[in-house]
C-alpha cells in the first residue's frame, strides 16, 4: 500500500464549526468585556512601542479546544509584519453566541470598545455584525459557502468583509470514489439533516450526479439524537451497501452516536471528516490545508496594514485527503482492498 505522511487535519479543525446551527458557531474563548467574561491573553506582535494596542477580537463559544486553537493562531499572527508603532493584541471573547439576543448584546458591547478587527467564527456572528452596521473590519472563518450564506457577493469581490471557508463541496467526488472502490454497490445511505439538504455545504446537482453514476441515494434525514439509534432497524437501512455521512449539524453534535450505531453494521462507511476513522469508519474524504492559520494571519495583517477588506478574496483549501482506516481494511475482500489502496492518500 502506498503510504503518504498524514495530513494533520485536526490542527485547524478546532478553530471551525459548521455554521448557523446549535453548537456549530465556532471559535472564541473568554474574558471581561463590560459585563461579559473575557479572557484577554495579550501578545504584543512587533515592537511594544505603544501601550495602546490594536485589538483583534475573536468571537466564539468558550471551550478548551477553542482556547488551545486560538493560542496556536496567536503564534501565527505574531510573526506577521505590522506597520505602525502600535502592538497587536489578540483577545478571545467567549459567550453563548448561538443565542440571538445574547449574541447581539455581546457584539454591540464589543463594537463599542472599537477593536481594530473582529474575527467572526460563524455565519451567525458575521451576519449579526453586518446587521449592526459596524464599520469595523470583519474576517470570517466558516465551513459553509459564504456566497450561498449571503455574506459576500462572490469569493473574489467580497464587499464589506472577507475571510476563509473550509467549504469545498466534495459529495460528487465521494460518489465517484464509491463507484470506483465498490463497483457493485447501487444503494448508498446518506445520513443527512435539514441543514445539509438545504444545500449550503452540498455539491451542486449532487443527486443528479449520483444517479448518473448508477447510485441510488437513500436519505436518512435525522432531526434529533433520538432518531440515530433506530436508524438501522428498517428495511431501507438493510438495502444500503455503503454509508455516506456528510459533515453538518447532526454529525457535528452527535458524531460519536452515529459512528457507534453504524459500527454495528458490516456495511462500509465513508465520512466527511477523518476523526471518525477512530470510531470505526472505513474512509474519510475532506479538504485539508496545513497552512490555514498562516492564510488567516496574513489576511488579517494586510487588513490592519490598510488593505481594503473587499479587495482580499475569500480563501479555501486546495487539497483533498482520502484517509483509510487500516484496522478496518481486513474485513474487505482482496480486490476491494487493492482498489482502496490505489485511492488512499493516507492510512491511519
Amino acid at each position: 500500500m502506498r503510504r503518504v505522511s498524514a495530513r494533520q487535519t485536526q490542527k485547524v479543525y478546532p478553530l471551525v464549526r459548521t455554521s448557523r446551527l446549535s453548537s456549530l458557531s465556532t471559535l472564541v474563548a473568554s474574558g471581561l468585556l463590560g459585563g461579559i467574561f473575557l479572557l484577554s491573553a495579550r501578545q504584543d506582535i512587533g515592537p511594544a512601542i505603544s501601550g495602546n494596542p490594536l485589538i483583534v477580537a475573536w468571537v466564539d463559544f468558550d471551550s478548551e479546544p477553542v482556547r488551545q486553537g486560538v493560542a496556536r493562531f496567536r503564534e501565527h499572527l505574531k510573526v506577521q509584519h505590522f506597520e505602525g508603532p502600535r502592538p497587536i493584541e489578540l483577545r478571545l471573547i467567549g459567550d453563548n453566541v448561538d443565542d440571538p439576543s445574547r449574541r447581539t448584546m455581546v457584539l454591540t458591547q464589543l463594537i463599542a470598545t472599537k477593536p481594530a478587527l473582529i474575527v467572526a467564527s460563524s455565519v451567525n456572528v458575521a451576519k449579526t455584525l453586518l446587521a449592526l452596521n459596524t464599520t469595523i473590519p470583519i474576517y470570517f472563518i466558516i465551513q459553509s459557502d459564504p456566497v450561498l450564506e449571503g455574506l459576500v457577493p462572490s469569493l473574489v469581490s467580497t464587499g464589506a468583509l472577507t475571510g476563509y471557508t473550509f467549504c469545498v463541496p466534495l459529495d460528487v467526488k465521494i460518489m465517484e470514489l464509491i463507484r470506483r472502490v465498490f463497483p457493485d454497490a447501487k444503494n448508498v445511505g446518506v445520513v443527512a439533516s435539514d441543514y445539509w439538504l438545504e444545500g449550503s455545504n452540498m455539491s451542486q446537482d449532487f443527486f443528479t450526479q449520483a444517479k448518473a453514476l448508477g447510485l441510488e441515494l437513500k436519505v436518512f434525514n435525522l432531526h434529533s439524537r433520538d432518531e440515530i439509534g433506530p436508524m438501522l432497524g428498517g428495511a431501507r437501512a438493510r438495502e444500503v451497501q455503503v454509508w455516506y455521512i456528510p459533515y453538518a449539524d447532526i454529525p457535528f453534535n452527535y458524531g460519536a452516536e452515529i459512528a457507534e450505531v453504524l459500527s454495528r453494521s458490516p456495511t462500509p462507511t465513508v465520512y466527511a471528516r477523518r476523526k471518525f476513522l477512530k470510531t470505526g469508519g472505513l474512509i474519510s474524504v475532506q479538504s485539508v490545508d496545513e497552512e490555514a492559520m498562516d492564510v488567516w494571519a496574513r489576511s488579517i495583517a494586510n487588513i490592519l496594514n490598510g488593505v481594503p477588506v473587499g479587495s482580499i478574496p475569500v480563501m479555501r483549501p486546495k487539497e483533498i485527503e482520502i484517509a483509510v482506516n487500516s484496522a478496518a481494511i481486513p474485513q474487505l475482500d482482496r480486490p476491494t482492498r487493492e482498489r482502496l489502496a490505489r485511492e488512499a492518500t493516507v492510512f491511519e
